[in-house]
C-alpha cells in the first residue's frame, strides 16, 4: 500500500521491480491482502538473490579497490564523510538514511563515498531522496564518490543525479574532496 506518487516513481524503476509492484497490486485487488504479501516478499527474495548473484559475477576477476584512500587528515572543517557499503536496500535503507542525515545536518558539506554500494533498491532510492531534500533545505552540499554504473543509471531514473548535481558526482574519492575544498574556500 502506498500513495499514488509511489507508485507512479518505482514505474520509472527496473522491470523486475515493476513486475513485483503490479503482481501485489493486482493480488491485493483481486484476491487477498495476506496473499498479496506473500507473494511479493518471495518475488522481492527472489529479486535480491539475482541481484547478489549478478554482483558476485561482477567482481570476479575485478578484486583491485582503486579508490583506497583511509587517511582523513586533509579533510577540512566543515567537511565530513560518510561511507556505505553494502547493497542500500529496504533492510539497511533507514537506518543509513538516518545516519547520513543526522552527520550532514552537523557540517556544510557531505561527502558520501559509495564505492561498496552495490545496488539500491525503491525503498532506498525514496529514503535517500527525502534525505537529500532535508539536507539541501539546511544548505548541506551533498558530494557522492564512487557510485558504480549500476547504481548511477538507478540514480538518473529516479532523478537523484539531478537532484545533487552531476557537477557533485566524483569517480575517485580524491576529486571529491578536491572539489569539497575548493568549495569551502
Amino acid at each position: 500500500m502506498s500513495e499514488w506518487r509511489s507508485f507512479a516513481s518505482i514505474l520509472k524503476a527496473s522491470w523486475f521491480d515493476i513486475i513485483i509492484l503490479i503482481t501485489t497490486f493486482l493480488l491485493t485487488v483481486l484476491v487477498d491482502l495476506t496473499v498479496a504479501i506473500e507473494v511479493g516478499v518471495v518475488l522481492s527474495a527472489i529479486l535480491f538473490m539475482k541481484r547478489m548473484s549478478d554482483i558476485a559475477e561482477k567482481k570476479i576477476g575485478h578484486g583491485v579497490d582503486t579508490d583506497v584512500i583511509e587517511d582523513y587528515s586533509d579533510i577540512p572543517d566543515g567537511v565530513t564523510i560518510y561511507e556505505i557499503s553494502g547493497p542500500l536496500f529496504f533492510g539497511t535503507a533507514k537506518t543509513y538514511t538516518r545516519v547520513i542525515e543526522s552527520i550532514g545536518l552537523k557540517h556544510k558539506i557531505l561527502i558520501i563515498r559509495m564505492r561498496h554500494v552495490s545496488f539500491v533498491d525503491q525503498t532506498a532510492i525514496h529514503n535517500f531522496k527525502s534525505t537529500i531534500k532535508t539536507l539541501q533545505k539546511s544548505n548541506v552540499l551533498i558530494i557522492l564518490s564512487g557510485v558504480n554504473e549500476d547504481v548511477s543509471k538507478t540514480f538518473t531514473k529516479s532523478d537523484i543525479i539531478r537532484k545533487i548535481g552531476e557537477n557533485n558526482i566524483f569517480e575517485r574519492f580524491e576529486d571529491a574532496v578536491l572539489h569539497a575544498k575548493n568549495k569551502i574556500s
